[in-house]
């Protein structure tokens, strides 16, 4: 019998490079799926290891996802911190260029969180989301200089972001906007937001 060239032959790894291997494997399926739609069988199969190898390294496929979703959940804290001194106009629009620029080169992390936030996968996962969600709401409202306990503007931020989701997705996933298509209408919208 010829073995299947496309399947991916088992190899020994380490194992901390077996449990990144698991992650990264993860991330890709997640990232296309949700949660519900992606096996144990999946994920093995495509690492070339067993469900064995899987719940040795993580429990169960639940707390692979964590893992990975905490993985995508700090990919935006790699952008550059500073928005620069000038106007806030100008700041805004160069965070918004900057991120859509870096989730066009991650965009299968945006989609994972962004099923995710659609997910029924329970109290851990809201808590990641939430906790990940509260860092961009302060890094938007240090971008438009108002203050981190106003929680009238922390609510329009808030609001503001689940627009950027739907937004970001018409792009990424529906292709009905373009890049600057949402760069304009993400810029506009939060100036105006801080404006109020």
């Amino acid at each position: 019998m010829t073995a299947d060239p496309e399947s991916p032959r088992r190899v020994r790894l380490e194992a901390d490079d077996r449990r990144e291997q698991l992650i990264m494997v993860a991330m890709k399926f997640f990232a296309g799926k949700p949660y519900d739609h992606v096996s144990t069988a999946d994920i093995t199969e495509a690492a070339g290891t067993t469900r064995t190898n899987l719940n040795y390294h993580f429990g169960n496929k639940r707390n692979l996802y964590l893992e990975a979703l905490r993985r995508f959940a700090t990919l935006p804290s790699t952008l550059p911190r500073d928005v620069g001194e000038g106007a806030v106009e100008d700041n805004v629009d160069r965070l918004f260029g900057r991120w859509l620029d870096f989730v066009e080169c991650n965009h299968e992390a945006f989609m994972a969180l962004y099923y995710a936030q659609r997910s029924t996968a329970g109290d851990e996962v809201k808590a990641l989301l939430e906790t990940a969600l509260a860092a961009w709401e302060d890094r938007l409202l240090s971008v438009l200089r108002l203050p981190s306990g106003d929680m009238v503007a922390r609510a329009r931020v808030r609001a503001f972001q689940a627009m950027v989701g739907v937004a970001t997705q018409e792009w990424l996933e529906h292709r009905v906007l373009s890049k600057v298509q949402v760069k304009d209408l993400l810029t506009r919208t939060l100036l105006e937001l801080g404006r109020l």
